[in-house]
């Protein structure tokens, strides 16, 4: 029996920065997951492990789809 839930486990989430437009709608709707950089002028994630159900708004609402899974 595999008790594998893909949207329980904790995966590590990263902004692909270079991408982003920083609009901050990572911040709006996760905000225990990413936080804004005052010395970088962009949003950074402040949580790495995360599972997909938490994350997974934010990467389907991302304009600059700059929000990935690094594992």
């Amino acid at each position: 029996m595999n008790t594998h839930n893909s949207c329980t486990d904790l995966r590590e989430v990263a902004i692909e920065l270079g991408d982003c437009c920083s609009c901050q709608g990572c911040i709006d709707l996760n905000p225990d997951v990413f936080e804004w950089d005052d010395v970088l002028d962009m949003p950074v994630v402040c949580r790495s492990k995360v599972t997909e159900e938490e994350i997974r708004d934010i990467m389907n609402c991302c304009p600059a789809d700059c929000i990935v899974f690094v594992d």
